[in-house]
């Protein structure tokens, strides 16, 4: 897998906000039905549309999908009381083993793999860690934990690899492994969203989850035009980079060290942590990953920030990812051949 890079200045062409969807085509009257709803969930903005499809069976799918999301957020969250990941997490630090439903046996082992895939970059096993750095709060001010404090943590090194089943019963074998999967359930819930769509017979669709989308069908089936997405710029909100146009059933994810930090003592201190070393990634700024499964996009976007511009090439082969937009700190760009053929840039801008 080869990439290719470009100076930053050369590849801003559009303007808007993160993963806006441009407005495409003439201000003529559609001929064909478009129902957008947008909720509040997952700490971010939720926004569903669907078109080609009647207005009161959109908007039924609309709500079945947001009751699902909020019971999912309450399940999955890893430090609130009483969800399926809270209950787990209690259950491994007391050593004992715990019964879960087939769904989340199935979640679990899927996360398992793609964690292995990344060689632990992706650890959803590291919720104790993230918890040293203050992530599981929705007040992130530091200080960063002690040297000392993250040296302890890596030496019992929890992981989600810990983690087997004997039929439904989960246990692992190191009590500090913390499960969070703040770097793959959006991608679950974006795929749970399509699937409850399709099963519907709902064939043209987009849910955003505060910028991470899945997409199915077209924008305008009748003149089979696509979604046209924006790629922000993370050095300049609101300037974007490229603009990429997916149809048919695709998800594009995009991880940044930008979307959650704090700073200390003039240090910007990123929620993506690479558990090999116990601190935040610090090469990549952003990534992008266009891949079928959301789920896989999350998991493969967070593992590649912190693979940083020496192995995301690695990482990416053992992932299955082929479309992958990377920034690193110097604003230097890395762009996998697949993902270069699809990107739309200034003219002047290609070699």
């Amino acid at each position: 897998m080869t990439s290719f890079s470009y100076p930053l200045s050369l590849l801003i062409k559009w303007l808007g906000l993160f993963f806006i969807l441009a407005m495409l085509g003439s201000c003529a009257q559609q001929s064909y039905e478009k129902v957008q709803q947008t909720f509040y969930v997952f700490g971010t903005e939720v926004q569903v549309e669907i078109v080609d499809t009647p207005k009161d069976k959109a908007q039924h799918a609309i709500q079945a999908i947001e009751a699902r999301f909020q019971k999912f957020n309450r399940d999955w969250h890893a430090w609130e009381p009483g969800g399926i990941i809270a209950k787990i997490n209690t259950a491994i630090a007391q050593q004992k083993p715990i019964v879960v439903q087939d769904s989340i046996k199935a979640f679990i082992l899927k996360s398992k793999k793609l964690a292995a895939e990344s060689d632990y970059l992706f650890d959803p096993g590291i919720g104790q860690l993230i918890n040293l750095w203050g992530f599981h709060s929705e007040d992130w001010h530091g200080p960063p934990p002690s040297q000392a404090t993250i040296q302890q943590w890596l030496n019992s090194r929890p992981s989600i690899k810990d983690v087997h089943f004997n039929n439904n019963r989960l246990l692992c074998d190191n009590p500090n492994v913390q499960l969070d999967f703040g770097g793959n359930a959006k991608g679950l819930a974006l795929d749970i969203a399509i699937h409850s769509l399709q099963s519907v017979g709902i064939q043209n669709a987009i849910v955003n989850i505060g910028g991470d989308m899945r997409i199915i069908g077209s924008k305008n089936p009748n003149q089979h035009q696509a979604w046209r997405i924006g790629i922000q710029n993370p050095k300049h909100p609101g300037q974007i980079l490229a603009a990429i146009q997916i149809q048919g059933d695709e998800s594009i994810v995009t991880s940044g060290s930008y979307q959650r930090y704090f700073e200390w003592k003039g240090k910007r201190y990123s929620h993506i942590i690479n558990p090999n070393t116990g601190y935040p990634a610090d090469h990549f700024i952003s990534v992008t990953v266009i891949h079928k499964d959301a789920t896989t996009a999350d998991a493969a976007a967070t593992a590649l920030m912190i693979a940083g511009p020496k192995h995301w090439q690695k990482i990416a082969r053992q992932m299955h990812v082929t479309e992958a937009f990377m920034i690193d700190d110097n604003q230097k760009m890395y762009i996998t051949d697949d993902m270069k053929k699809r990107l739309q840039v200034n003219d002047d801008s290609s070699d």
